[in-house]
């Protein structure tokens, strides 16, 4: 038992002092990056695109709804005395309530008054989202900030009750936009030489475009986004990423006439691929003649390799530009003996 443990303490520590390694030491800790380049190569650039697919609900509780036969379907006050003819109904209660007037009544329309039965109408729609974020690490901590402009699309919205009487109705835009500016922070919880899996998430702002949402009557809260990042580094510099997430967020539309506040629920999911590139820590080598494939020390400075694009992968040990033997590679590859 106890050579068990002193096992198990030997493998922890291990990978403990791994885990505290840079992915792509080798260096005089002496020659480190330091000053200006130094804080620099903690920067971070992400770009990322994908699909979300977002769960639209919101609940009428309060006004009346006249749903008028294979058409339209209207909230009104719920007081008022019904006759042959509704004197004021809103419709495109999702993003731009709007009035209309004397709106006849027919035989096969349908009346329901929501303070006695409540109505929960729920959609389904996707979107692409294109974001841009700058971040700061600091030892396996991620602090930034960042944009996303999302192209949404249009959808169908169902009630969850009476839908032999209620109809759904789609949304009036076929598709429309949304912008966030957010704080991003996470935390790498494994890395490797090549992989990296960080749990991170953004908190922050969200508009609508005003072409299709009217800020007089829409109010947005703050949002919640938590996700996964899946990274592989293709070179010291540059990662890209596969990043599933969820988000939260909800808005209130007021109907003007009516003062009454609907409460959209709006939960995500989203999938993300994008890439990162972190800005050099180490100035280019100045010396032309120089072909030393990793970070190499000139005097008492350390530099970058003059031959090591940042998109490639370089073993931090030995340099390993081009890892595949050329005669290996594209023609040659089928040649027994091409030297």
């Amino acid at each position: 038992m106890r050579n068990l443990l002193a096992v198990c303490s030997i493998l922890l520590c291990g990978i403990v002092h791994v885990y505290g390694q840079s992915a792509f030491g080798g260096g005089d800790p002496a020659l480190e990056a330091k000053g200006l380049r130094g804080l620099l190569g903690g920067f971070t650039l992400h770009a990322s695109t994908g699909y979300g697919i977002t769960f639209y609900s919101h609940e009428i509780n309060g006004p009346g709804i006249l749903q008028v036969k294979d058409s339209a379907v209207f909230l009104f006050d719920n007081f008022y005395v019904i006759s042959d003819t509704l004197d004021a109904g809103y419709t495109h209660w999702i993003n731009d309530a709007i009035v209309s007037d004397s709106i006849p009544i027919g035989d096969e329309d349908f009346l329901l008054g929501t303070d006695t039965l409540a109505v929960k109408y729920k959609a389904t729609g996707g979107s692409i989202p294109i974001s841009l974020a700058v971040s700061y690490t600091y030892d396996r901590y991620r602090f930034g900030l960042g944009f996303t402009y999302e192209q949404l699309f249009g959808t169908k919205y169902y009630p969850g009750v009476a839908s032999n009487k209620l109809e759904p109705f789609k949304t009036e835009y076929t598709t429309t936009s949304l912008t966030r500016y957010y704080l991003y922070f996470g935390g790498e919880v494994f890395r490797s030489i090549r992989h990296t899996i960080a749990v991170d998430a953004t908190l922050g702002t969200y508009r609508f475009g005003k072409k299709h949402f009217n800020p007089d009557q829409v109010k947005t809260t703050l949002f919640f986004n938590l996700g996964v990042s899946f990274e592989r580094s293709l070179s010291e510099y540059f990662k890209v990423f596969v990043r599933p997430s969820v988000e939260l967020k909800n808005y209130n539309l007021t109907v003007p006439g009516l003062d009454y506040k609907v409460n959209h629920t709006m939960p995500a999911f989203y999938v993300s691929v994008g890439a990162m590139l972190r800005m050099p820590d180490l100035r280019k080598c100045p010396i032309s003649s120089c072909h030393t494939q990793r970070n190499h020390p000139h005097g008492d400075k350390l530099y970058r390799s003059r031959a090591h694009p940042f998109w490639k992968w370089q073993n931090p040990n030995y340099g390993q530009n081009y890892p595949e033997l050329v005669k290996y590679k594209g023609r040659n590859k089928r040649k027994l003996n091409p030297y």
